[in-house]
């Protein structure tokens, strides 16, 4: 299947909820890195992440970690063994975080963009031309709808409430009702245009 024909699955929900609550709440971890303990107890809880989930339940939820913590798609970096031992898990047929929980420690950080510096995010955001997924450039003088690097449809957005999928022009979620940062940008140029 081709990265333009694929559409938000778990993994990519997880990926992009953990790089905005590192760019939130912790952006000390984009550059020093994290803990699996960290990553599953603080960061991606279950609790947190479940209506996010396709399925919501905790099969898939754990399905999704251990696709992250693999290194599956790039999104997470984590030790050579902590991979192996992920991919291994996922080859079962119920596979569990407990399967991995000897890598408790080890370190994790954020793969692609959302790894470097925060002067090089700083730039590409003032660039204009970068993903508001994976942060990743896009060519200049392109119209682009799908990322180069994540493959993700760039005509759609996530609600910052609920990270329901909404098309790019809606101004509030469908699902909770909260505005987008479209709603929020409208009434600014409207003051700054008068």
């Amino acid at each position: 299947m081709s990265s333009t024909n694929r559409t938000l699955d778990d993994l990519d929900r997880l990926s992009f909820r953990l790089a905005r609550i590192i760019r939130q709440n912790f952006p000390q971890l984009a550059t020093q890195g994290f803990t699996l303990t960290d990553l599953e107890e603080r960061l991606l809880p279950f609790r947190e992440t479940r209506r996010e989930m396709a399925e919501g339940g905790t099969d898939s939820w754990e399905r999704a970690m251990l696709r992250l913590l693999s290194g599956e798609r790039g999104f997470l970096i984590a030790e050579p063994g902590l991979r192996d031992a992920c991919r291994n898990a996922l080859a079962v047929p119920s596979p569990t975080l407990a399967m991995v929980r000897t890598w408790s420690g080890s370190l994790l950080t954020l793969g692609g963009s959302e790894g470097g510096t925060e002067a090089s995010a700083a730039a590409m955001k003032l660039a204009g031309h970068s993903c508001r997924y994976c942060g990743g450039r896009h060519p200049h003088g392109r119209q682009v709808t799908f990322c180069p690097h994540c493959g993700l449809d760039m005509t759609k957005q996530q609600c910052p409430a609920c990270s329901t999928e909404l098309d790019a022009g809606w101004r509030y979620c469908v699902t909770c009702g909260r505005g987008t940062e479209t709603a929020v940008e409208a009434p600014v140029e409207r003051r700054l245009a008068s």
